[in-house]
């Protein structure tokens, strides 16, 4: 989990979206950040079942963030993961010389869910860099430090920005790949970090994935 000074610049990073004002937890300001889920993401997302050991968690409870729990389309919520990048200690983490992309196979169906790719998703992907072209290196499976191959996942993001404020003389804005969206769009799919929570089967909860995109 982040440490405290990390859960911190985080927490006032995301707060900028509102103002910088962390306002109280209400059931309406959590269905109105639940529906910034990006897009990719919405079919395989319940806001439902969290993993006990983080419902008292003020960090992960700061209603700033969108989230949810993963779920395959057979209402599965166990998963291999893999990935395109580097192990490093526990933690996923993007190579310099290719993009990062991490995914989620259903463990009885197989069926896979991508959970990031760094060529398409995220701020960066859709409005500064364009990477699409740049090839992925060979994907891995994750095994966790307690030798475990199969998660329960919790993802979570936010944005930083208020695409309202930033593109005030415009309804609609050209991503780096020449297609044209509107800034509700860009409120659910351009988020600036995003985070992956697992659990093995030893019930222990680790963070896998912790990144900023811009």
């Amino acid at each position: 989990m982040l440490n405290w000074i990390k859960r911190t610049m985080l927490t006032s990073t995301c707060a900028a979206y509102n103002g910088g004002k962390l306002h109280p937890i209400t059931d309406n300001l959590i269905q109105k950040y639940m529906e910034y889920i990006p897009d990719y993401l919405k079919p395989f997302i319940i806001h439902k079942d969290y993993f006990p050991e983080l419902i008292e968690d003020s960090w992960f409870n700061n209603p700033v963030y969108w989230k949810g729990r993963l779920i395959s389309p057979q209402n599965e919520t166990k998963f291999k993961l893999y990935f395109c990048g580097e192990l490093i200690d526990n933690s996923i983490v993007g190579k310099q010389t290719s993009p990062l992309a991490i995914y989620a196979d259903s463990v009885h169906s197989g069926e896979r869910i991508t959970l990031f790719d760094e060529r398409y998703n995220g701020y960066e992907a859709l409005l500064i860099e364009d990477n699409r072209e740049h090839p992925l290196s060979p994907e891995i499976q994750f095994v966790d430090k307690d030798a475990e191959t199969e998660f329960e996942i919790i993802i979570l993001g936010c944005s930083s920005t208020d695409f309202d404020d930033e593109y005030t003389a415009t309804e609609q804005v050209r991503l780096i790949n020449g297609d044209w969206v509107n800034k509700e769009y860009l409120k659910c799919n351009a988020f600036d970090f995003i985070s992956i929570l697992i659990r093995n089967a030893k019930g222990q909860v680790y963070t896998i994935l912790e990144m900023e995109l811009c």
